[in-house]
């Protein structure tokens, strides 16, 4: 009886077993790859590259995320004088006409670190006024707005005051040392959101341009790091270097887009120029 049982198994064979040891591996060899495709892709997706799709879309006051405090959108706040604790009672001494021609790009440079939240950057901002006016001689904080490393918008002399550098330009201020350090995408989308907040409401020329401060005068401002940044913006225009105008020419700036230190126009020629083009544009 067992011989006839045993005869209607089925044969097992070497070959046979080899061909499910082979199934078993590449169900477990597939699962070895998923897994490491999806390891690879949290790995990508966690770490910061340049590489990255840019969000394109843009949102203004629809897409606030705060009922108190202005928005640009895609949560890049406008933090006004007063949230930064600026001086009362300070301004710059020029008007900004509309709409304007040129975006000048500085940064702070002095081996300053970016600042990564609205309690540091305010405090930078402070002390940036505070220096501009005991140490520089200025009337107010010179840039018309400053970008943390936060990615929110600290707003200076704002649109309607001329900035230290040239009244035609509105001067935006990456705050830290980009020679040193890279600025972070968070910052260069508020610049985006800004400079379109700017054109959709008529303060920007609708062909304005965009340079360097060091394109503007001899300074290493705003640092190789940034430049290198800027210059692939669409509205980069490449005034001021070899085989070019000077910046502002076309219409009427001066040779060097100078600071005003209002003690010094009487010695500074390149100061009583810019000077001059300020009290003619606001005459």
């Amino acid at each position: 009886g067992h011989n006839n049982q045993n005869k209607l198994m089925p044969p097992t064979s070497s070959t046979g077993i080899k061909y499910e040891r082979l199934i078993v591996y590449s169900i477990i060899l597939l699962f070895i790859i998923a897994g490491l495709l999806l390891l690879f892709y949290v790995i990508y997706m966690t770490l910061p590259t340049d590489n990255k799709p840019v969000r394109k879309e843009l949102f203004f006051e629809d897409d606030s995320t705060s009922m108190s405090i202005p928005n640009l959108g895609n949560g890049h706040m406008v933090i006004d004088r007063h949230n930064w604790g600026a001086q009362q009672g300070v301004h710059g001494p020029y008007k900004l006409p509309h709409p304007i021609p040129y975006v000048l790009i500085t940064h702070i440079g002095v081996h300053s670190e970016n600042c990564s939240d609205v309690h540091v950057c305010s405090i930078k901002m402070r002390t940036l006024q505070d220096a501009a006016i005991a140490e520089r001689s200025l009337r107010d904080i010179p840039s018309n707005f400053y970008i943390g490393g936060d990615g929110n918008v600290y707003v200076g002399r704002g649109w309607d005051t001329a900035n230290a550098y040239a009244n035609m330009s509105l001067a935006v201020c990456f705050m830290g040392d980009y020679g040193r350090y890279e600025p972070n995408d968070l910052q260069l989308s508020a610049l985006e959101h800004l400079l379109t907040f700017g054109e959709k409401h008529n303060l920007l020329t609708e062909d304005y341009k965009i340079v360097a401060h060091g394109q503007t005068r001899n300074t290493r401002s705003p640092g190789i790091k940034l430049y290198e940044k800027i210059t692939k913006l669409t509205r980069w225009y490449p005034c001021g270097r070899p085989g070019y105008k000077r910046c502002g020419v076309e219409i009427g700036l001066p040779t060097v887009w100078d600071q005003e230190y209002p003690k010094l126009i009487a010695t500074t020629t390149a100061v009583s120029q810019t000077v001059s083009v300020h009290r003619t544009q606001t005459s």
